[in-house]
């Protein structure tokens, strides 16, 4: 069973740390710290439970001690999340109830440390296995109150989910129907075999060892897709807007090149080669921000060049000829006209600038290389 366990740890350690790094950009934020607190806790009960598959680990300590670490843990994880949520469905009940939640999780706390400690050392086996009446008696106190837990948890998300109308909640439906298979697959069944195990000396449901814990694996898991859903759509939306930034400052940069070339002052940082651009990685949002706007500003200072004056109504192709003329004759001693306004933005919309500029800079990068290759055609004439 170690490749659901690992399933279930990688999922909360995964949680974990997107929450972490939530708090180190909001650390004032009470509710996340909350959440946060929860997702460690389930980490912390299932590392110890990973411990007591390892022989190095389990022999460190004493007998059985993984299992009561992570029973325990996860009553005081099941209170904090009942509390938080009681917290977001009722505020005004919020401190009764989660006095009563948390001192029920200290109860259940207390009958697994006594029940545990009444076992003899040889008789602390894992839940498959266990089979004195003491060791029964604590995994039944462990999954009553688990089943309690998943049961109000997933009441109480989706009641709070029917109260938001933020992105929330779907992620608290997600949530809710990962505490009901737990709930369903998992701690009913095992209550309802471990009792009959310790009061009547049978098993009615065969077998809950093998089949429950990759149920329980699954319930986690979906658990935790839920409480990290809003995380991974925010960085789904980050990631696809950096590639977005990152495709247009490269597209930009034929025509973006031979402005600074020619009006080097336009440039706020210093102008790097394509190879190093390409290891630009941070705030690429803001790079193709200000390449659009050095971009303008080069337009500005090449208007005077222009042969005629622009029009609105020019295609991009007729505005990266107008470009191409005029870059050409700002190096000669043409006398400059009045200004124009060369590609004057059609609207007040940013991305309709960026598209307007993006279709001129594809249209000046081809007029560039048709122009590169008849020049080089003639210069191979005039030497032959």
């Amino acid at each position: 069973m170690l490749v659901p366990n690992l399933l279930m740890w990688a999922a909360a350690a995964i949680a974990a740390l997107w929450k972490l790094s939530q708090i180190a950009r909001a650390p004032r934020d009470k509710g996340l710290h909350a959440v946060t607190i929860c997702t460690v806790l389930v980490v912390l009960a299932l590392t110890a439970q990973l411990a007591g598959h390892l022989p190095t680990f389990a022999a460190a300590l004493p007998a059985g001690f993984p299992k009561l670490a992570q029973n325990t843990l996860l009553t005081v994880f099941f209170a904090l999340l009942i509390v938080l949520l009681h917290g977001s469905v009722s505020p005004q009940l919020a401190a009764r109830r989660g006095y009563r939640e948390i001192g029920l999780a200290l109860l259940t706390s207390a009958v697994l440390t006594a029940t545990f400690a009444r076992t003899e050392p040889d008789d602390r086996t894992g839940y498959e296995d266990a089979a004195a009446p003491d060791m029964l008696a604590f995994y039944l106190a462990g999954n009553l109150y688990l089943a309690y837990a998943c049961a109000r948890g997933a009441h109480l998300a989706k009641t709070t989910a029917e109260h938001t109308r933020s992105r929330a909640r779907l992620s608290l439906h997600i949530a809710a129907a990962g505490l009901l298979i737990n709930l369903i697959g998992t701690h009913l069944p095992r209550a309802i075999s471990t009792a009959s195990r310790l009061f009547l000396g049978i098993d009615p449901i065969p077998g809950t060892a093998t089949w429950t814990t990759p149920i329980l694996a699954i319930g986690i898991t979906t658990f935790f897709l839920g409480i990290g859903y809003p995380g991974a759509r925010t960085a789904l939306i980050k990631t696809r807007l950096w590639f977005e930034a990152r495709r247009t400052y490269r597209r930009l940069r034929p025509l973006w090149s031979a402005l600074t070339d020619r009006f080097p002052t336009i440039a706020l940082f210093p102008k790097v080669s394509p190879a190093r651009e390409r290891r630009h990685l941070r705030a690429m949002r803001l790079r193709t921000y200000r390449r659009i706007i050095e971009i303008r500003d080069g337009l500005v200072c090449l208007s005077p060049y222009l042969p005629e004056p622009a029009d609105a109504n020019h295609s991009p192709a007729q505005q990266a000829q107008l470009i191409h003329t005029a870059l050409r004759r700002s190096t000669t001693d043409t006398p400059p006209r009045a200004p124009s306004i060369i590609a004057p933005p059609g609207s007040t919309d940013a991305d309709a600038d960026t598209r307007q500029l993006l279709a001129i800079a594809a249209a000046f990068a081809r007029f560039e290389s048709t122009s590169d290759t008849d020049k080089g055609g003639r210069e191979q004439n005039t030497a032959s």
